[in-house]
């Protein structure tokens, strides 16, 4: 079923939201178990959804977002819906079960936000929109009117009745009309941050990916562990000699009883394990464990963690992040430092990943923690301490984050530098990148936070030919997330060809592209589509610099003096990609000045319809003097050939 109609398309649209709303109906009535009233009643409040998202919203019936909804709940239907607000909810509902509806009949856009973090906005909004739908102040205009014509007791439906109560309303003193229609006070609405497309991965991948998080291994050998209940100290802590099992069990790297020297340093609290502390202090967020009279039990729920990884990975991340990626971390009893810059840190976890989730790149773990501390010393004074030294100990509790973060599955760390001794649990510097699965998590929570976090694949499953037309309307970072999920659905193979096959409809912009995307496909795939190109004479000189460029040809196999015509096409290309130096460095392939002139000589009778432009380019641009000349005279003997014939 088509989903997607532009803004012009207002047959398709009539046509395709009128389908859309009778399989929803059936829907309602046969899996539902609504009675035709009752459905025909949801499918009146879905379609002022849905007349919304093609008029206001992108026009992708299957594609939502909370940012979305907020629009059209608080913003167009205080405005523009004329309901009572004591009759509103309807509508709330009636969205929540279209979602239910589109993801049970497979109709979601792959660029959709998930269901519940889409239900969870709704109910988060009810009381905004219920409240916003009884406020004068933001209804639009003609609402105001309607609103005010219901309370003189007015039937709307008698349409002379209606007209006669406006007549009347216009004829009002202005001070009396404003009252009725009092001017909304708009606060300014800022702008979203918005991010560049990402290319998210399929669901098989980030399932792979949240199976993989290591805490949920941990999370499992923990509840097992404590099964129906394990006594803790009167403090709440795990006790000793199960401290002391589990740091085993879970390989938490927490040195119990360490002896430096001929010294010995006993264990005397779990407390004093941080990392099974932490862990601990996590799974009663995550909802693995539960404290019941003095004792922890595993929940019912942990047992699912096998059978549903991803949702359990989700729910271990937003625990982490409930608790604090930092201060949980922290021993409660003991004396912290500086609590209000561990809480900060812990709002910055999101902006910390943005760089990585804009990338997909690595990104070095000392860049991150120079820009936090740069946010930390705009925050905060530290009149005792130096600015080099704010800056180890952020660096020092930023690296605590991001260990956090990769337990949970979020990222991975890489080319770690680690301790010089078993003492220092922190591993320092190398680089973060984002996995399948926080990727996907990571984008969720953007949005979540207000950020326009838009995703690539529009053209994932377009020819090449379309894509390359669309590019030169694309910014950078549009066009290089569009390249990739177009990439990400082919083989090489699939993609040399494709691009080969467009390269001769492109223009000359479009072609380099193409060619730029090739150099990144493996030269044993690319090179031979490539050389059939140059039996075509509009692409020929473009194929040729770029068997040269990769090193598949040497830089003589541009000039053959036994066929000298197809050389006008690798200077002409050379003059579009790398301008007048790289048109005359490729002229002097042929020899020294003196050859080049002899070149030139014969250049212009080249069938090329490049010839002329490339003669005038060297006439224009070439340094030696009787080179250029010699290329001017080349073009003058072109142009009354051209004449002549």
């Amino acid at each position: 079923m088509r989903m997607r109609f532009g803004p012009r398309d207002e047959k398709g649209f009539e046509k395709g939201s009128r389908l859309l709303l009778g399989e929803f109906e059936r829907w309602l009535v046969g899996r539902g178990g609504a009675t035709p009233g009752e459905a025909a009643e949801v499918v009146a409040d879905v379609s002022v959804a849905l007349d919304w998202k093609w008029g206001y919203g992108d026009g992708n019936l299957g594609c939502w977002q909370p940012e979305e909804l907020a629009e059209f709940l608080l913003e167009w239907c205080p405005r523009k819906l004329s309901v009572p607000q004591e009759e509103c909810g309807g509508l709330l509902s009636a969205l929540q079960t279209l979602l239910r509806f589109l993801a049970a009949s497979d109709l979601l856009d792959t660029a959709c936000a998930p269901v519940s973090v889409l239900q969870e906005a709704i109910e988060r909004l009810a009381p905004g929109y219920v409240e916003a739908m009884g406020d004068p102040s933001k209804f639009g205009m003609a609402k105001s009117l309607f609103t005010a014509a219901a309370a003189d007791g007015v039937d709307l439906t008698d349409r002379s009745a209606a007209d006669e109560w406006i007549a009347g309303f216009n004829a009002r003193p202005e001070d009396e009309r404003r009252r009725v229609l009092p001017e909304p006070v708009v606060a300014p609405r800022r702008a979203r941050p918005v991010l560049p497309p990402v290319v998210l991965p399929d669901d098989g991948a980030a399932l792979v990916s949240a199976a993989k998080a290591p805490v949920l291994e941990m999370f499992r050998g923990l509840a097992d562990y404590v099964g129906t209940g394990r006594k803790l100290t009167q403090r709440g802590n795990l006790t000793l000699a199960d401290a002391k099992a589990l740091v085993d069990l879970l390989g938490t790297g927490d040195h119990i009883d360490g002896r430096i020297g001929d010294r010995t340093f006993r264990t005397r609290s779990s407390a004093e394990l941080p990392r099974l502390r932490h862990l601990f202090v996590w799974a009663k967020k995550a909802g693995v464990l539960r404290v019941v009279h003095g004792k922890v039990v595993a929940t019912k729920a942990s047992a699912r963690i096998d059978t549903d990884p991803r949702a359990w990975f989700e729910k271990s991340v937003r625990a982490l992040l409930a608790t604090g990626a930092l201060s949980s971390q922290r021993d409660p009893d003991a004396w912290l430092k500086w609590p209000e810059v561990d809480a900060l840190l812990d709002g910055l976890v999101l902006p910390m990943l943005i760089t990585a989730y804009a990338t997909r790149c690595p990104v070095p773990l000392d860049d991150i923690a120079e820009v936090v501390t740069t946010t930390v010393l705009e925050a905060f004074e530290f009149p005792r301490l130096t600015d080099e030294q704010v800056g180890r100990s952020v660096s020092v509790d930023v690296t605590s984050i991001m260990d956090a973060l990769e337990l949970a599955g979020v990222l991975v760390r890489a080319d770690v530098e680690e301790p010089d001794d078993v003492w220092t649990r922190l591993r320092t510097g190398g680089t973060v990148q984002l996995t399948d699965a926080g990727l996907v998590l990571v984008r969720d929570l953007l949005i979540e936070t207000g950020h326009d976090a838009p995703t690539a694949g529009t053209f994932a499953d377009r020819p090449a030919i379309e894509l390359l037309h669309a590019a030169r309307d694309m910014d950078p970072p549009t066009l290089w997330g569009e390249l990739e999920a177009w990439r990400g659905r082919r083989t090489d193979d699939e993609a040399a060809q494709a691009l080969t096959e467009a390269i001769p409809e492109l223009d000359v912009a479009a072609q380099l592209l193409a060619f730029g995307v090739l150099a990144d496909l493996p030269t044993d795939v690319s090179a031979p589509l490539v050389r059939q190109l140059e039996s075509d004479p509009t692409v020929r000189g473009a194929a040729r610099c770029w068997l040269v460029d990769l090193g598949v040809e040497p830089d003589t196999s541009l000039y053959d003096p036994a066929d000298p015509g197809p050389f006008i096409d690798v200077l002409a290309h050379r003059f579009v990609a790398d301008g007048p130096e790289g048109l005359t460095a490729t002229l002097a392939v042929v020899g020294n000045h003196d050859d080049q002139v002899a070149v030139l000589g014969n250049l212009w009778r080249s069938p090329s319809p490049a010839t002329l432009p490339v003669l005038e380019a060297i006439g224009k641009n070439h340094t030696v003097k009787f080179v250029a000349k010699a290329a001017r005279k080349a073009a003058f003997q072109r142009r009354t050939w051209a004449a002549n014939h």
